[in-house]
């Protein structure tokens, strides 16, 4: 006689979970799904006072574009850079602060992870001033008898001023994830190596890495989502956001003036969909990997 009770119990549990998922649904349904599938039709269309559907002769202008290529050559070089060494530094200092030697813990978490929560505007407004001229590093170059560096005319160094920035804002984030991912492993699992004679160097690469080898792959992953997207460091360091011979231009910035500027949203939602397609080819490459690193 108690099954019908608990039967009605699980049902109003169900009704109740569905309701609270309600508002959720409904703001991802208003402000992710409609827009994505609106975007996906104006890639195929035309869109002025009317819109008229042409196929994929959005994407054929896009594909004719030298500035498209320009922005993904550009974005690659960002992101071939910048996620190394930004996994590399955030993961050492990962693995510093986790040392229950290490006193003030609580303090230097907070300094490292004062980047994620800084406004892009604002950092990327401090660093302007810093590249000037005659900014904080030239004339820190200077005064060691060095030659200044033109670090927004060059289109070398337009490109190492973008990634010095986005390796300084996004460190801390990925510090923060992986200190989260080294708190879940057992210091059982240290101990029994101490045991057994292992050293820090053993102990980080045959234990520490493989055991963090997905969260190091999620901030890989997110980090080149992130890098795809890009846009206010170079919109602000440079006026029109292209930087010398184009050298700055990434996909978010071309996206932007197709968009804004240009009033073109037909082909602004073809190279929006392209970064989707991108983002989703790179995160499926990196998990085959990660998984193949995993299984060996």
């Amino acid at each position: 006689m108690e099954f019908p009770k608990k039967k009605k119990a699980i049902t109003n549990y169900s009704r109740t979970a569905y309701i609270m998922l309600l508002p959720f649904l409904a703001f991802f349904i208003i402000t992710l799904l409609i827009p994505a599938v609106m975007s996906l039709g104006f890639s195929f269309s035309k869109v002025s006072t009317s819109i008229d559907f042409i196929g994929l002769d959005n994407f054929t202008a896009i594909f004719k574009d030298p500035l498209f290529f320009k922005s993904y050559f550009n974005v690659f070089i960002f992101m071939i850079f910048s996620i190394p060494i930004t996994i590399f530094f955030a993961l050492i200092f990962a693995v510093l602060l986790n040392k229950p030697t290490i006193k003030g813990k609580g303090f230097f978490r907070t300094v490292y992870y004062l980047p994620a929560i800084t406004s892009i505007v604002a950092v990327s407004s401090v660093f302007l001033t810093f590249y000037n001229p005659t900014g904080l590093f030239n004339t820190v170059l200077t005064t060691f008898g060095m030659e200044p560096i033109p670090w927004l005319t060059d289109p070398f160094w337009a490109r190492v001023s973008i990634i010095i920035i986005s390796i300084w804002l996004n460190v801390g984030y990925y510090t923060v994830l992986f200190l989260a991912g080294l708190q879940n492993i057992s210091s059982e699992i240290y101990e029994s190596a101490d045991i057994d004679g292992a050293n820090s160097f053993h102990k980080f690469f045959k234990i520490t890495i493989p055991l963090l080898k997905p969260v190091v792959l999620m901030g890989m992953i997110l980090s080149t989502i992130n890098g795809l997207g890009a846009f206010e460091v170079p919109n602000i360091l440079f006026k029109n956001g292209f930087g010398p011979e184009s050298s700055a231009v990434t996909v978010g910035v071309n996206l932007y003036k197709t968009s804004f500027e240009m009033v073109d949203f037909g082909k602004a939602s073809a190279i929006a969909w392209t970064m989707v397609i991108i983002a989703a080819i790179l995160s499926i490459i990196q998990f085959i990997v990660g998984g193949k690193n995993n299984e060996a």
